[in-house]
């Protein structure tokens, strides 16, 4: 009887280190990151950019908000929008054509600089990378810039960066989500003191400024968006990219980012449609108050 006890403890003892062994359940694998690739095409002049804007030649710079009449037409790409006359492209191209060396910015190359860099940073560093190549599987970038004129003389720049996603489980169409940056106020694009002045200094240091925000903006987006509440609407009064003149437009609020006000402006037909960091001030906005 002895015997058979002490051999059962003898065999308890030695099953001890084989249960301490046992391997945990495997962990789940990581979510790779996402992954953005900068392209350098620019704006698609058949959704992208209303009737009459001018294009700086080899350039993604656009100029808008010189363009008189149909006002449908600043507001919507061309599909269903009245024609606006070719007159509203030769009156932009008058106005630039003696500037366009100092209205050149690189504006892709200096995203993909900048990304590069601020994809460094925490907490984008591990969860978002630069991808060399254009895939399926990135997030297509695509930026520009569109100078407004907002009177005869002084105009808003804007940086606007257009993004595909992969379509939804609902959808087989590529997403598009445009994000808008303008900072300060609107100043005049030539002579003294102005945007131009010394081959448009101070125009590239602002497009450096309104690009980092937008790019902080969309990254920020992209790793963790945005809460899109449809219930959050605004009426937005002011002047917006290709439009010169002041309008009031609905909107949805998004929140905020830093020091901006995040405002989301729906429509997939809508040149400026997307979402916006506005700084304070640069426009009216109050809650939207349904009519009854």
């Amino acid at each position: 009887m002895r015997n058979l006890l002490l051999a059962a403890a003898l065999a308890a003892l030695s099953a001890q280190p084989l249960l301490a062994q046992e391997v945990p359940p495997a962990a789940a694998p990581a979510a790779p990151p996402l992954s953005i690739f900068i392209d350098g095409k620019g704006p698609n002049g058949m959704s992208d950019l209303p009737m009459g804007v001018k294009r700086i030649p080899d350039s993604n710079i656009v100029v808008s908000g010189h363009q008189k009449g149909g006002a449908l037409g600043l507001l919507f790409g061309p599909v269903g929008m009245a024609i606006q006359s070719a007159a509203n492209t030769d009156a932009g191209g008058k106005r630039t054509n003696d500037i366009q060396e100092a209205l050149r910015f690189d504006v892709a190359g200096r995203t993909s600089e900048l990304a590069a860099s601020i994809l460094t940073e925490a907490p984008f560093q591990g969860t978002i990378t630069l991808a060399t190549a254009e895939s399926p599987s990135a997030v297509l970038v695509v930026p520009y810039v569109v100078l407004t004129y907002v009177n005869d003389t002084d105009v808003r720049p804007y940086i606007v960066l257009k993004t595909k996603l992969d379509p939804g489980a609902d959808s087989k169409k590529p997403k598009t989500i445009k994000y808008f940056c303008c900072e300060g106020p609107a100043m005049p694009l030539t002579g003294a003191g102005s945007l131009t002045e010394n081959n448009g200094e101070k125009l590239k240091a602002l497009l450096n400024t309104e690009l980092d925000t937008a790019l902080r903006l969309m990254l920020t987006d992209r790793r963790q968006p945005f809460a899109r509440n449809d219930d959050l609407k605004l009426d937005v009064n002011g002047s917006l990219p290709f439009v010169g003149k002041s309008f009031k437009w609905r909107g949805w609020d998004l929140g905020s980012f830093k020091d901006y006000r995040v405002i989301e402006f729906r429509g997939g037909i809508l040149v400026f449609g997307g979402v916006h960091a506005v700084e304070p001030g640069a426009l009216d906005i109050t809650p939207y108050v349904k009519k009854k």
